[in-house]
């Protein structure tokens, strides 16, 4: 399976696979009395270590690549670069990129994300671009400890424990969610396991830390830690602690959606435009009204046909583990998943290749042990040979689609290295409009706007001509406002300078 799947290998295909190693390894379970053992913790750290190493060099050399050839725009990860840019000389959050057409605006009037202040340290050591990309990588390889100390606490065999790593580290969505660039997201893998561990060690400090480290993350990322409030409650008994964090994360939410809706560019509710009348008037309300008055017709958006391809990424590279178990209070947990990737239409938040999966990446992950901790044992010897298969099958056709940074890399070593002269000859106090791809390599300045977002004079104008989207007739009508052509470069780049005296910021 692993051999013939590839980036072009659909979803049918690889479920196909998947029926005949499901019945396979049904076979050999019942037939075979083979049992893997491992007697010594460290073979548990050793084989973790390991897969979270190629996980790190892998997927960040791939968010390095992304960098280096130029293929990072500016959203997602321009406006982020800028805005550290600003974070380490002013300690303010601040973009002109983002929303150009506010000017200088803080990045908390469009998400409120102070958790990013969690990597500003690091940023000051190494102030590069690429410093967040490698952050984000090893925030999410981050994730395997609680993850660990959770399949400890719930009693599984150091077998278990170590193919539960394995598994964590070629889960589709942890790799794909970092291919769209960087995002405040990337936290809520550890952040949401570190929390589900202090909930089942019943650790009241570590709960109270972790549920407002999660808050911090975006403001709706509230939704989570409220469900595993209301699941600790009713699924674990633990009514004070429960109440607490569902209570103090429902409004958190509510106080900051307030402040955004008055000081901010108000929560992006939009992207449940399905569930209100008016997508131009409607609001949140509308949409929590219909999620309550009409399941059905959740139901109906949330299982769609197009979204089947992204229940399969997330459900059976796990083997049906976090699915796996006859306790209803569970379900509790399923609703987060719903709400924040399946029930929209916003095409993004069901693609395994986007930000946000990742939160639900990490509920799945926690539901997959404390369910396995209570199978019987031929029945999770079953589930848990399956998910490793079906992990390693599905594989190539996520993470390993990605390879083609390496040979991109070899193949365009010269414009590459032509691009980054051309981006040093920008002095670093001038205002530049950068197409799309340029920005992050020219964003560590004060003013700087993304091509076409904004109609505004600024000293310089760097154009990239790689792809075929800029005209003549775009560099003619720069010309014609002042700007002279200084250094251009045929289908690669055009730099153009205006007169700095006429220009009135």
């Amino acid at each position: 399976g692993f051999l013939t799947v590839n980036p072009n290998s659909t979803v049918g295909y690889m479920f196909g696979i998947g029926i005949f190693l499901a019945a396979a390894i049904a076979y050999a379970v019942n037939r075979v009395s083979v049992h893997v053992e491992i007697k010594k913790r460290s073979t548990v750290i050793i084989i973790s270590a390991v897969a979270s190493l190629f996980f790190i060099f892998y997927v960040g050399a791939i968010a390095v690549l992304r960098y280096v050839t130029y293929r990072n725009p500016n959203y997602d990860f321009g406006i982020w670069s800028q805005m550290f840019y600003y974070m380490k000389t002013t300690f303010k959050p601040l973009t002109t990129c983002e929303r150009a057409e506010y000017g200088l605006i803080s990045h908390f009037a469009v998400h409120f994300s102070p958790i990013y202040y969690l990597y500003l340290p690091f940023y000051y050591i190494f102030p590069y671009p690429v410093t967040l990309n490698v952050l984000q990588v090893l925030t999410l390889a981050s994730g395997v400890i609680p993850l660990l100390l959770l399949c400890k606490q719930k009693g599984l065999s150091k077998a278990a424990t170590a193919a539960f790593a394995v598994i964590f580290f070629m889960f589709p969505a942890l790799s794909g969610g970092t291919f769209y660039d960087l995002h405040e997201n990337c936290f809520l893998v550890p952040m949401i396991l570190w929390l589900f561990y202090f909930i089942e060690k019943d650790n009241i400090k570590g709960i109270i830390i972790f549920t407002i480290l999660t808050l911090l993350i975006k403001e709706d990322a509230a939704i989570y830690p409220a469900f595993i409030g209301i699941y600790m409650a009713v699924g674990l008994k633990k009514y004070s602690k429960g109440a607490i964090v569902g209570c103090v994360s429902i409004a958190y939410f509510l106080i900051v959606s307030m402040f955004m809706n008055k000081y901010g560019l108000g929560i992006m509710d939009n992207r449940f435009s399905n569930y209100m009348t008016d997508s131009s008037t409607g609001s949140l309300m509308d949409v929590i009204r219909n999620f309550v008055t009409n399941p059905a017709y959740v139901l109906e958006q949330s299982f769609a046909p197009k979204k089947i391809a992204f229940m399969f990424y997330m459900f059976v590279p796990l083997g049906f583990l976090s699915l796996a178990s006859k306790k209803a209070s569970r379900i509790i947990l399923f609703i987060p998943v719903i709400l924040i990737n399946l029930a929209s239409n916003y095409q993004y938040q069901y693609n395994i290749f986007f930000q946000y999966v990742f939160g639900s990446l990490a509920i799945l992950f926690y539901l997959a042990v404390v369910n396995y901790s209570e199978l019987s044992e031929k029945v999770r010897r079953f589930m848990a040979y399956f998910a490793i298969c079906m992990a390693l099958v599905v594989s190539p056709a996520c993470a390993l689609s990605k390879k083609y940074y390496f040979d991109t890399y070899k193949t365009e070593k010269a414009d590459i290295k032509d691009l980054n002269e051309a981006m040093r000859s920008i002095p670093k106090d001038a205002s530049v409009t950068a197409s799309t791809f340029f920005l992050p390599h020219l964003s560590d300045r004060d003013v700087i706007y993304e091509y076409k977002t904004i109609d505004k004079l600024t000293d310089y104008v760097v154009l990239d001509m790689r792809w075929g989207e800029i005209s003549q007739s775009v560099i003619e009508d720069y010309e014609s406002k002042g700007y002279e052509i200084i250094d251009k470069k045929t289908f690669l780049y055009v730099i153009l300078k205006y007169d700095t005296n006429s220009i009135d910021f």
